[in-house]
């Protein structure tokens, strides 16, 4: 397992809002118009919601003949549209499940790598809740 401390989550969400923060504020309050507004920093997702994304994952996986091997975590954003008003230039995460591909050749020229590729077939997930308020830090 690749577990991290609460410290050390902590010092990440800091190096974040220090190193990124700022900027994409300024994204935030461009788009929205909204003088002061604060991009969303984090997302949640319950456990059953999780659990049942993976189950979904899995069975599709299946019923495809396509041997999903995890997820990838990606950063997205919201535009103006009507089911997301609300979220207009807000940052959140979204997760799509990955497969394994041949990758490069490593340095002695032989074994090949395994390297996650996107799988396009099957659903991503969002609609992950916004931290309270969205620019609230770690810990909540």
């Amino acid at each position: 397992m690749k577990i991290i401390t609460s410290e050390e989550a902590k010092k990440l969400n800091e190096n974040f809002i220090k190193i990124k923060g700022k900027a994409l504020d300024k994204i935030v309050e461009k788009e929205t118009g909204k003088p002061k507004e604060k991009d969303a920093i984090s997302s949640w997702f319950s456990l059953d919601e999780l659990k049942e994304y993976i189950a979904y994952v899995e069975d599709q996986g299946k019923e495809k003949d396509i041997n999903v091997n995890g997820l990838r975590i990606y950063f997205g954003s919201y535009s103006n549209n009507e089911k997301n008003k609300e979220k207009k230039g807000l940052s959140t995460v979204f997760l799509v499940p990955t497969q394994a591909k041949v990758g490069a050749l490593q340095k002695d020229g032989l074994t090949r790598i395994e390297a996650p590729s996107d799988i396009t077939d099957i659903d991503g997930m969002n609609s992950g809740g916004l931290g309270q308020p969205p620019s609230a830090i770690y810990p909540q």
